[in-house]
Order: structure tokens, then sequence, then C-alpha cells
């Protein structure tokens, strides 16, 4: 692996160390054990967390930016994120055990060491490209000006960071973070033309900008200074005479002949007037914040993003500017108005807005790429939609309100993401779309993605607010998400077909259906029939071209009977809180009905179709029969589980009456057989299948006739000595006994089938202490389970290896569980213990 490959796995398993670190505080029982690793986890995630991110980001950067530009970029990123982290924070495990103990997640030196890094790491980062990337000049003239500017860029963002307590631990004066941000200031604004124009923006503004930004840096400093008010308003007033003459000059030197119509609404001279009415607007904001006029601040704020906005629009549909441009202004207006939001210099409704229009504008050329190719063009319509949709997400989960939300507001913040969604459809999701499905334009796709985008903003919704709603809003996350994966996965057609109608259905039936059992709605028996009744039809019709793929009376109306009384069981288990004689009578007479239609489909199979299958067990109908006795032994057990044992009761011996119990677990020995025979017709995956089917003898009841011993603790033993008696019946059908192939061969098979006879006490001696509670027999497990090692060794088949190890670990639990294993005292009736 090369150096680059080395730093990339470093960054990405800190990642990933970091991100299970933050998954773990996550989790009270491991903040209580051990708050010491939580303490170190939370100070690394103030401190190497950022750093990693920012790693992590530049890289993805490089592989579509020149690697020149990526210590600049390093920086920025890292200078946002230490504003975020750095600052001040009280430790969520640190305890103080002194008075003047500090409880900050970071302390002072760990301050100090961020801060050195921060200053260092982006020249460190420029050198070590200049000497290994394939693309940088060397170490140049320019190397050595690029050096110094990305030192004084690093000094001066530093300088802007919470760093007061840097200065009072080191003994310095905090006055010497002014000296310092205004003499990195400087170089750094005297060294932005030569590197700027090596990164390639050239523009004959270009040599003007150093100049620019030093007028406008005094421009700030006169404004926020308040005494002399009269010297300062005339020197403020000439700098910003300067700015406008600085201004007029760069407008002169445009072209101002040529017919050029942008967004074809405005020529040229429009267009320049628009750039002059940004500028006067850029310079009114500087005034209006000086004097701390909040409210018209907010109107110009916002007046500037839609005038710049409309610049920027103009410039990239005539390819006058790019869309890595629109992305940077976005992302520095972005951060600006957040910055303005938290000093509370501009209100949140304005930061709402403005930001809005501004991520609007990136999205929008984001999907033009995709939309239009190569001509990439925005439209306004692309962007007032888009900007429903950013203003929506902004205002929801960036700049939300804390507290309590009423049902009400929370309806409102949920109806306007999804609308805003659903307004985007063909401005986000369509490209969305095209990327993830190679270009393909369904809009059956598209409906999909809004169901799955949509759960997906709800569910965060659900965990950004306080509410009582939150495990509802979380249910419409849930449904949503399901709907959208069903939509995927059945892609219905838009079209006025029965096909295209009936799958429609088939969705929003299934959607209706999840959402009432969620809910949980309160229904009357009649409604509950009628629901029954109602959402039975698609999955009946589904059913039925699932199996016999076409759609028959019969065989649809039985499917559909089928599944309306196993929808009934459904309803009794989820909507009836007391078992009653008349839901005892729902429930028998639901049963009865399944397993009466699956019947009849055999019926219907053994008639019509019994000289297409060589095999009865091939038929179709059987798939309808294991799923019937499935849902039926499920829902009983879940119906026992929840509603408590009492709740489906044993009728006596003397009533003579058939039991609910006893109906299930019928029922459920009925699922297993039919299930074992309907397995792949590989032996060990049939074999593996049986053995997997076991666990539906965990829906057992305990009854009056075949199992009144089953109780909690015995509720495991069915399923284990079935998949044992499984593994022996596979063992001795599939040994090499029967191949008739050579003496050797049938010798090893005998032997084979001897050692699995000889290992069959053990798990009857286990089966005595899963069922009875009583030791069968001490020495068949001291003395047999040694004869498993042996038959791992003679085994052919997995089965038979599975068998051996299961019978060595049954054997060495009980004789360190379960079995006294002690010595045999002079009583001789001991010796047949």
């Amino acid at each position: 692996l090369s150096g680059w490959h080395s730093l990339l796995i470093a960054l990405v398993n800190l990642f990933v160390i970091l991100t299970a670190g933050w998954v773990l505080l996550q989790f009270k029982a491991f903040r209580m054990e051990e708050p010491t690793i939580a303490s170190v986890i939370e100070q690394m995630l103030f401190t190497i967390y950022p750093l990693v991110c920012t790693g992590l980001i530049c890289w993805a950067l490089g592989a579509v930016i020149s690697t020149s530009v990526i210590p600049v970029i390093f920086s920025c990123i890292w200078f946002v994120l230490l504003q975020l982290y750095l600052v001040p924070t009280l430790s969520s495990f640190k305890t103080q055990l002194k008075p003047d103990d500090n409880l900050d997640v970071v302390q002072v030196p760990i301050v100090v060491a961020t801060v050195v890094v921060f200053v260092l790491l982006g020249p460190l980062l420029h050198i070590f490209l200049s000497f290994f990337a394939a693309d940088a000049p060397g170490f140049t003239t320019l190397f050595f000006v690029h050096l110094l500017f990305l030192f004084s860029l690093s000094l001066f963002l530093s300088t802007l960071l919470s760093i007061s307590q840097i200065f009072e631990y080191l003994g310095l004066p905090t006055r010497t973070s002014i000296y310092v941000r205004w003499i990195s200031g400087i170089i750094c604004t005297s060294l932005s033309y030569p590197v700027l124009h090596a990164y390639g923006l050239d523009s004959h503004f270009l040599p003007l900008l150093p100049v620019a930004i030093g007028i406008f840096a005094a421009l700030g400093v006169v404004l926020a200074f308040k005494k002399k008010k009269v010297a300062m308003g005339v020197l403020a007033l000439v700098l910003a005479l300067s700015l406008i003459a600085l201004f007029i000059l760069w407008i002169q030197r445009m072209p101002h002949n040529l017919q050029q119509y942008f967004l074809g609404i405005f020529p040229l001279n429009t267009f320049y007037f628009l750039m002059c009415a940004n500028f006067l607007l850029c310079l009114l904001c500087l005034w209006m914040a000086s004097i701390n006029a909040k409210e018209l601040l907010g109107v110009l704020i916002i007046l500037q993003a839609f005038v710049l906005t409309i610049c920027e629009i103009s410039l990239h549909n005539s390819n006058f500017y790019s869309a890595t441009k629109i992305q940077l202004t976005a992302i520095t207006a972005c951060y600006t108005l957040h910055r303005l939001q938290v000093s509370d210099k501009i209100t949140r409704q304005v930061a709402i807005i403005a930001t809005g229009i501004h991520t609007a504008k990136s999205l929008a050329s984001a999907t033009s790429v995709v939309l239009d190719g190569d001509s990439r063009t925005i439209t306004m319509l692309e962007m007032s939609a888009l900007m429903f949709m950013t203003y929506s997400l902004v205002s929801v989960f960036l700049y939300g309100t804390v507290g309590e939300k009423s049902g009400m507001e929370v309806l409102k913040q949920l109806l306007m993401l999804l609308a805003s969604l659903a307004i985007n459809s063909h401005h986000l999701l369509l490209p969305v779309s095209m990327m993830l499905f190679q270009g393909s334009t369904s809009f059956t796709n598209v409906i999909g993605l809004w169901c799955m985008i949509g759960g997906g903003l709800v569910l965060l919704y659900s965990q950004a607010i306080s509410s009582i709603y939150s495990l509802q809003i979380l249910k419409v996350a849930l449904a949503l998400g399901v709907m959208g994966i069903c939509v995927m996965i059945l892609h219905p057609q838009l079209a006025f077909s029965f096909h295209s109608v009936f799958q429609w259905s088939e969705i929003l039936s299934l959607f209706s259906l999840a959402a009432i059992l969620s809910l949980q709605v309160k229904l009357t028996p009649n409604l509950l029939v009628i629901a029954a009744i109602v959402f039975s039809v698609c999955p009946g019709m589904r059913a039925s071209l699932y199996l016999w793929s076409h759609l028959s009376v019969w065989y649809t109306s039985l499917c559909v009977v089928d599944t309306c009384a196993l929808l009934i069981l459904v309803f009794v288990c989820v909507f009836i809180s007391e078992m009653t004689e008349a839901s005892d009578k729902i429930m028998k007479f639901s049963i009865v009905a399944a397993v009466s239609c699956s019947l009849g489909l055999l019926l219907l199979d053994i008639c019509l179709l019994m000289p297409t299958f060589w095999y009865l067990m091939e038929m179709p109908a059987w798939k309808a029969i294991l799923v019937t006795c499935l849902i039926i032994s499920i829902t009983l057990k879940v119906v026992m589980t929840k509603k408590g044992p009492d709740r489906l009761p044993t009728s006596s011996v003397e009533e003579r009456k058939l039991s609910l119990p006893l109906i299930a677990n019928i029922i459920t020995l009925a699922a297993f057989l039919v299930a074992c025979s309907q397995g792949p017709s590989d032996p060990v995956l049939h074999d593996l299948w049986c053995c997997t089917f076991t666990t539906i003898l965990g829906c057992l009841h305990q009854d009056h006739i075949f199992l009144p011993r089953l109780t909690g603790d015995k509720q495991a033993t069915p399923t284990i000595m079935a998949s044992l008696g499984i593994l022996i019946i596979s063992t001795i059908c599939r040994s090499r006994l029967w191949s008739w192939s050579s003496f050797l061969i049938i010798a090893g098979g005998m032997v084979e089938v001897i050692l699995v006879f000889l290992i069959l006490p053990v798990f009857y001696v286990a089966w005595g202490i899963l069922w009875r509670g009583q030791i069968l027999s001490e020495p068949a497990v001291v003395f047999l389970t040694p004869y498993s090692i042996l038959l791992i060794l003679l085994a052919t088949t997995y089965s038979t290896w599975i068998l051996a190890v299961s019978c060595l670990v049954a054997g060495m639990w009980m004789m360190m569980y379960k079995l006294p294993m002690v010595p045999y005292n002079s009583d001789s009736v001991d010796h047949y213990r």
C-alpha cells in the first residue's frame, strides 16, 4: 500500500471507531457502567472527530478538484467545525471532585494544542501535497507564496475562534489576538491575487480584489467605531465612495454593446443594473448592521439574496458562471447567515428565507447537470419549487423552535415537508431516480422515492421534536417507508388498465392496513368483519396470481375468503383486549373457514391439475395451506403471549369441547409437516429447511390431551427434540450403508449408523431433563458422549456432523450443569443411578 492508501485507511478506521463510540454514548447502561471511557470518547468526539470528518471530505473532493486547492478547503472546513466544537461546553460525564475542577469537555491545554495543530496542519498539508502529488508544481516561488498565504489564512481564522481562554492560559493580553488578526489578514489579502490567479480564477477585477477587501475591512472597522461619530461618518462616506468608484471602474471595463439576454428577459445593461443594485444592497446591509436596525437589515438581506441569486443564475445559464462557484457562494452565504442569526443580528425568519434562497440555487445547479446534461439550464420555476422545499427543511430542522408542539403545529409542519417534496418531483426526485435506476425516467420510481424520502424526513422529524405525538409520527414514517418499498418492488404502471388499477389498489390497501394496525383504531365487531372483507380482496387476488399465474373464479374466491378469515384472526389479536365467548367463537369460525378454504384449494388442484404434476406434494395449494397454518399458529401464540395464558382457556375433560389451544397445536403440527414436505430438493438444504421450521413448534400450547406438561420453561423442548429427530433420520437415511458400492463403504456406513444408535441415550437423558425434570441415567451420558467425537471423524454428511456436535454439546452441558457427577458410594443401589 502507498502512503495515500495508508492515510485513507487510518481516516476511515478512525471515523468508524469514533462513530461507534458516539453510538455507544446513546445507551444509558454504557454511560452508567463506564463513565471514564464515556468521558474519553466525548473528548475525542469534540477534538479528533472534526479533523477526521474534514479529512474524509477533502479526500472525496480531491477526486473532482485540483489538489493544490485542498489545503485551503481543508482549513476552511475545519475552521467551521471548530467553531461548533471548540467552544466551552460542560461535559455530561465529568464530576466535580474539587471546587476548582474544570468540567469543560475540552480542557484549555487541549484547546491550545488543537489551535496550534489547526494553524500548522494546512501549511504542512500543502508541503506534503507539493512533494508527493503528481500535479503539484514543486518547490517554486509560487509554492512559497501559497505556503505563506495558507499560514496567514489559518492564523487569521484561528483568531476568529473562541480563544480568549488560550491567551489567559498563556499569560498574554487579549489584544494580542487583534494584532495577530490584522497582521495575518493583511498578509493574506495581499497574497490573494497571485494565489487565486494560480487557482484559475482569472478576471480583470482580480487585481483590484485586495484593494476592495482592504477598503471593505476598513469600512467595517469605521462603522463599528462608536466614538467621534462625525469624523467616523465622514471617513465611512469616503470609504463608501471609494468602493463605488472602484465598482464603477470595474463596470466600465465590461462590454456594453453585446446583444445578450439573460433568462430570456434581461438585456445586458439591465443585468449590469442588477449587479449595481446588489453592490448597493451590500453597502446598505453594512450600514444597517452598524446602527442595529434589525428589521430593516433583515429585509435588505433577503432582497440582496434574491438579486444575487438572479445574477448568478443568469450567468450560469449563459455559461459564464460555473456550478462550483454557485456552490461556494451558497455555502459561504448560509454559514454567514447562521452566524448572524446566532449573534442575534437578524431574526430567525430572515435567516430561514435567505438560507432557503441560497440552498435552492445550490440544489438547482446540481440537479440541472442530471436533467439537462451539458446545457445545465436553471429555470425560475425550478428555483421557486426548490426554494419552497429548502424553506421547509431549514425552518423545521435547522432553525426549528424548541419546546412542546401542539397537534396542529405538528400536522402543519408534516404536511409542509411532504408537500414541498411532492412539488419537487420533477426538479429533485426525477434526477435522483435517473441516477439510481441508470437513466430510467419512470414516474412510478418517483412515487416510490417520494414515499421513501418522505418517510425518512418524517422519521427525522419524529426524533427532532419533543411532543406527545412522537410515537404516532414514527408510525407514519414507517408506513411511508413500507409503502415506498412496495411501490419499488411491485412497480405498478401508470395506465388506465385493470392490472394498473389492481396494483395501485393493492398498495393502497396494504398502506391502509398497516396504518390501521399500527394506530390500533378501535373497531366494533361489525366494522372488524367489514374491514377484513375489504382488505382481503387484493391479497387474495395476488395469492391466486402468484400460485396459479392467472385469475380463476374458484381459486380467487377461495383465496379471498381464506385471506378474509386470516385477517379476522389478526384483527382479533390486535383490537380485542379481552377474550370472551363471542371472540372465542369468532376465532374458531375463522380458523375453520381458513382451513376449509385451504383444503378446498387442494381439492381443486387434485381435480384440475393432477395430470400436470407427477407428485402430489408439488401442488401449488400446499403453499397456501402452509401459509394459512403458519399465520393461524403464530396468531394464536401471540394472543396467548399478549393477553395472558388464561385468555385461551383449556376446556376441561368433562366438557369434551374442542379448545383453542388444542386446535392451535393440531394446526402447528400440520404446518411443520407441510413445511418439511415443501423443502428444497437438495438433501443438505432440505435438512436445514426442516430444522429451521422446527421453530414453529415454539407456538405449541399447553392443552388437556397431548401436551398437559408444556409450561413456560419447557417451551423450547419440542423444537430441540424435533431438530434432533430430523438429524437422526437424515443421518440414517443418507448414510453410506445404502450405497452398495463396496464392502468398505458399506462397513463404514454400518459403523456410522451404529454410532448414531449409541448416542441416542444421551438425547433421551436430555429429553428427561428438559421435559420431565428428571435424571434418567447419568452413566449413559458419561460413557456414551465420547462416541460423538468418533462420529465426527467418521461422518460423511453435514447432518451427521451437526448431530455429533449436538451430542457433544448436550453431553458436556449436562455433565457441567445438570448431573451430580459425584463418586458412587458403597450402596449397591447407587450403582444404578
